[in-house]
């Protein structure tokens, strides 16, 4: 069976749409409540996306319906993750444009992780943006680490002139809920500079966001020229 990210991305009218989760398989849409914090006030999943252990790593695909949109990628491990989701998958980033955006190998690593990865084991994934003028919008995916699961062929690619870019600084440490679209803090947030400045973080984040954003500049080359 073969997984068409960009099948299931196609741009489409998004009349006061904010994002929607493709991939992995959301819990579901309801654009009213995606403002509640965690996971837009959805239930879980009864059937959960199998994510290859041996692979390491899993596509996440969104579609966007603002032009300009602050993202992160976060995990909580566990049947069910509360509001506990504390693995910063890929920080805080810049996107913009409309339709697909996808990024194509979102990691996981055991010393990002905490914990070494087994067959069967539970996460849930969170993508949150900065789509509310005063919080954030969130949706998540339920999945389950398999040793038994391959990814099919598929098809992860952006929607032309959709760009994405990361951020750096103080920008980059921000959670997305808490950003403006352009990196800045939102309302009432710490103040900041919204312009870029050079990384001075240490550690796993750091090393995290380079991977990711090696794999993402790869997918988005073509449209990087609209930044």
């Amino acid at each position: 069976m073969k997984l068409s990210i960009l099948s299931l991305t196609a741009l489409t009218p998004l009349a006061a749409a904010h994002f929607k989760l493709d991939y992995p398989t959301p819990r579901g849409e309801n654009e009213d409540k995606m403002t509640t914090f965690p996971c837009g006030g959805l239930a879980q999943s009864s059937e959960r996306t199998k994510v290859s252990i041996s692979d390491g790593f899993f596509p996440v695909a969104v579609t966007m319906g603002h032009t300009q949109t602050a993202f992160e990628v976060l995990l909580s491990l566990g049947n069910d993750p509360g509001t506990n989701f504390n693995v910063t998958l890929v920080p805080t980033f810049g996107a913009r444009g409309l339709g697909s955006l996808c990024i194509p190998h979102v990691a996981f690593h055991e010393d990002t992780l905490g914990v070494n990865v087994t067959d069967g084991m539970n996460a849930t994934v969170q993508v949150q943006s900065n789509g509310d003028p005063t919080g954030g919008l969130y949706a998540c995916a339920d999945i389950q680490f398999s040793s038994s699961t391959d990814y099919p062929d598929s098809s992860c690619k952006n929607n032309t002139n959709v760009a994405a870019a990361p951020f750096t600084g103080e920008a980059a440490q921000r959670n997305a809920n808490e950003s403006t679209a352009n990196g800045g803090a939102q309302s009432g947030g710490s103040s900041t500079s919204d312009s870029d400045s050079a990384s001075t973080s240490t550690g796993g984040a750091v090393a995290l966001q380079t991977a990711a954003w090696g794999m993402l500049g790869v997918a988005v080359a073509g449209g990087m020229a609209v930044l």
